[in-house]
């Protein structure tokens, strides 16, 4: 064979196997790209679909869905989607939805998005809708998206132009996000409307945000105001949600302004919440005796609800003999109208020399006005105690005027003669003065009580 016929069937022996293994090595990758895409084809089988954009049909679409929350996000979404393209027309849209809260949901967002390019269209849009809370919170949504771009001329508008539910909402709205961006430009307008129900909303919006940002910048504007309503509506507000949050801050804060105590018991209250026993102590501590009277009868009431036992157990250790018993009145009052018999339990425990006999009355008259029915059962089983008289005759204040065929027969089982007397003849001169003829009846029936009323 010759050499040159050689290296020619040695590069097509060569040029063979290339080929082979190219032809395998495709048919590798064809079937890796196949199973990859039946793979995916698989995954997009039980993968949600992208929604397509939003049209009527969608909306109708939307409205079937039984999930309150996820039908509201829907409309949320379909209305922003809407709003971008043509936001008249989305509006339109707006009586195929039937529910109030559906509609709020769906022209909230809209309205949002709207109001910031085209605030005048938004607006004209809204005064189309009935008036009533759908408006209100209509002219909210636009108003609040305007204030983002032009707080003060959605203010001016807003005060101006609306009255009543509407404009009550829009300007808290309008105050709302003015005061994110500038509460000091925001608390000035409000203050430029003082003398109206605008400005009164206005503030009371913006100090509370005030106190969620900056509170005792809030409260140093608020308490360099004028003396009047709108400066305690101001200081309120700041101070209310200061001390839900920061208690011992906005009580340090307090404690240097002591001209501001009247406004004490706000921080008191607060604090309550959190740490009643931090609460008490502090108010305890007040200089002037009348705020520090009713900052602590806040606590104690706020507290003698959570816990009475516990309200009791500081009250013991106060000094002042008078607050103490004040303020053990105040909490027994309280958990007599949640469990007025262990209340009284409580009261009969009291040595006689703390006043124990005004607890149980106080405890009494509260179980008669409250829960009458229950202190008669009460009475039935106990007709013989020291209390039972006084229980007899706050039972017989309670139903003098409403039943006092019952009044009456609930004061004559009173044991102590003059006080039976006296609570008998009360009941027949009141029920003779507001009806003479159902007493005369009355009396026809028992004519040994008519010399009561002719003593």
């Amino acid at each position: 064979m010759q050499p040159r016929t050689q290296t020619h069937i040695w590069l097509l022996v060569l040029l063979v196997s290339h080929l082979g293994w190219w032809w395998h090595s495709a048919r590798d990758r064809a079937t890796s790209a196949q199973k990859d895409l039946n793979e995916l084809v698989g995954r997009q089988k039980v993968s949600p679909t992208l929604a397509p954009e939003s049209s009527p049909a969608d909306l109708a679409g939307i409205l079937e869905s039984m999930d309150v929350d996820q039908r509201r996000r829907d409309l949320s979404r379909y209305a922003s989607r809407a709003a971008q393209s043509d936001p008249r027309a989305a509006f339109a849209h707006l009586s195929n939805i039937p529910g109030l809260a559906d509609k709020q949901a769906y022209l909230k967002q809209l309205l949002s998005l709207w109001a910031v390019t085209d605030p005048e269209a938004a607006l004209s849009a809204c005064a189309s809708l009935p008036p009533g809370e759908l408006r209100a919170s209509a002219y909210a949504a636009a108003t609040s998206a305007w204030a983002s771009q032009a707080p003060q001329a959605a203010a001016d508008w807003a005060s101006g132009r609306l009255t009543g539910s509407a404009r009550t909402a829009a300007v808290e709205a309008i105050a709302q996000t003015w005061a994110q961006n500038d509460p000091s430009a925001a608390a000035k307008w409000a203050l430029e409307k003082a003398a109206s129900k605008s400005g009164t909303a206005a503030i009371r919006v913006v100090m509370e945000h005030w106190a969620n940002t900056a509170p005792d910048e809030g409260a140093a504007w608020a308490s360099q105001l004028p003396a009047g309503d709108f400066r305690e509506t101001a200081l309120r507000s700041v101070l209310a949600e200061w001390a839900d949050q920061y208690p011992a801050a906005a009580a340090a804060w307090m404690d240097a302004h002591p001209e501001n105590s009247s406004l004490a018991s706000i921080i008191a209250n607060g604090w309550t919440e959190s740490d009643p026993t931090a609460a008490a102590a502090w108010a305890s501590r007040l200089t002037d005796s009348s705020q520090r009277s009713v900052a602590l009868g806040s606590v104690i009431s706020s507290w003698a609800a959570a816990d009475p036992n516990e309200a009791l157990n500081w009250i013991r250790r106060l000094p002042d003999a008078s607050l103490r018993s004040e303020l053990t009145s105040r909490t027994l009052a309280t958990w007599a109208a949640d469990d007025p018999a262990e209340a009284l339990t409580h009261a009969d425990a009291f040595p006689p020399s703390e006043d124990r006999a005004a607890m149980q009355e106080q405890v009494l008259s509260t179980w008669a006005s409250t829960a009458p029915d229950q202190l008669a059962d009460w009475l039935n089983s106990h007709p013989n105690l020291q209390t039972s008289d006084i229980a007899r005759q706050h039972l017989t204040q309670a139903w003098t005027e409403s039943r006092p065929e019952t009044a009456i027969t609930v004061a004559s089982s009173i044991r102590q003669p003059e006080m039976r007397l006296e609570m008998m003849q009360t009941v027949l001169a009141d029920w003779r003065e507001k009806n003479p003829r159902a007493v005369a009846v009355y009396l026809q029936k028992h004519p040994q009580l008519a010399p009561l009323l002719n003593p």
